[in-house]
């Protein structure tokens, strides 16, 4: 009788864990479908978790036939660089790139086919910031604005 009291006591506390453990998740998945449908629909104003939204400009030369880039938005994985979104926003919009990796750090040669040459090249800023850093170790946040732009330092003495 006692085995048969154990058995039964057991049993019941297994089943009683397991239907609270059932309630929990199916509380739990009532309330966070809401948060993650909302999270999606609202992704206009928000990335998910892990991720970030940035945005970009790419303005070509005159000379060039391609058009500016004007605020992009690019959704990226937090901890991104600079030249991650750069290559997220290539990836996602056939863009070809194309860099320069036979120094210690990339350098981007060409954005949409425009090629930097001896007296002209891509540079970039966030924010509105010239950043004294490589595209690759230039850590962006969310809500940045990235601006690319092709530079003939010929010019910049004007």
């Amino acid at each position: 009788m006692k085995k048969l009291s154990v058995f039964v006591l057991t049993f019941i506390m297994i089943f009683s864990m397991a239907a609270c453990g059932s309630s929990t998740g199916s509380d739990n998945a009532g309330t966070t479908a809401p948060t993650q449908n909302s999270d999606t629909a609202d992704n206009s104003s928000s990335a998910a978790d892990g991720e970030i939204t940035v945005t970009i400009d790419i303005d070509y030369p005159d000379s060039s036939k391609a058009a500016d880039v004007d605020d992009a938005r690019v959704v990226a994985a937090d901890g991104s660089t600079v030249l991650d979104v750069l290559n997220r926003y290539a990836e996602d919009n056939n863009v070809e790139i194309r860099m320069d990796d036979t120094s210690s750090a990339p350098y981007v040669i060409s954005i949409g086919g425009v090629e930097a040459t001896d007296t002209a090249g891509w540079v970039y800023e966030v924010n509105d910031k010239t950043i004294m850093e490589t595209a690759d170790k230039h850590m962006v946040r969310n809500g940045d604005d990235i601006e690319w732009s092709f530079e003939n330092w010929n010019d910049m003495d004007d």
